[in-house]
C-alpha cells in the first residue's frame, strides 16, 4: 500500500532543506514582543484619563487668560474713550481759551492805544502850558526891557535938552 503521506526520509530532508534556506538568510529586525507591547498599550491607555485631565485644566486655565485679557480690554477700551472725552474737553476748553486770549489781546491794544493818546494829550498840554508861560515871560521881560530902553532914551534926551 502507498501511504498517503511522503516518506520519513523525503520529509526529514525537506525539514533540513528548509531550515538551512532559513538559517542562511538575514534575520528581520522585528521582534515580537506580544506581552510587552499589550503592557505598553494598557498603560498608556490608563494615563489617557490623566492626560485628559491635563488638557482640561489647560483649557480652563487658557479660557481664563482670554477672560482676563477681554476684562483687561474692556477697561482699555473704557479708559481710551474716557482719554478721548478728556481730550475732546481740553479742545474745547482750549478753544473757549483761545478766544478769551484774543479778546484779552485786542482789550489790551485798545489800552496802549488809549495810553498813548493820553499821554500825547498830556505832552501837548505840557507843551502849550509851557509855551504860554514862555509868552507870558517873553512879554514880561521884553515890556521891562522897552521900558527900560524908553526910560533911558528919555534921561538922555532930557540930558541933551
Amino acid at each position: 500500500m502507498k501511504s498517503k503521506f511522503p516518506s520519513l526520509p523525503r520529509l526529514l530532508a525537506a525539514f533540513i532543506l528548509i531550515a538551512s534556506i532559513f538559517y542562511t538568510l538575514p534575520a528581520s529586525a522585528a521582534q515580537a514582543n506580544v506581552f510587552g507591547d499589550l503592557y505598553r498599550g494598557l498603560e498608556q491607555f490608563s494615563e489617557l484619563p490623566d492626560q485628559v485631565d491635563e488638557l482640561q485644566e489647560s483649557y480652563h486655565q487658557t479660557v481664563n487668560e482670554l477672560e482676563q485679557t477681554k476684562d483687561q480690554l474692556g477697561q482699555t477700551i473704557d479708559q481710551l474713550d474716557q482719554t478721548q472725552n478728556q481730550l475732546q474737553t481740553y479742545r474745547s476748553e482750549n478753544a473757549a481759551l483761545q478766544e478769551q486770549n484774543r479778546q484779552l489781546t485786542a482789550l489790551v491794544d485798545e489800552l496802549r492805544d488809549e495810553r498813548a493818546a493820553r499821554e500825547s494829550y498830556v505832552h501837548r498840554l505840557k507843551v502849550t502850558v509851557l509855551t504860554g508861560l514862555g509868552l507870558i515871560a517873553g512879554y514880561f521881560i521884553l515890556t521891562r526891557a522897552i521900558r527900560l530902553g524908553m526910560r533911558s532914551r528919555s534921561s538922555r534926551g532930557d540930558r541933551m535938552r
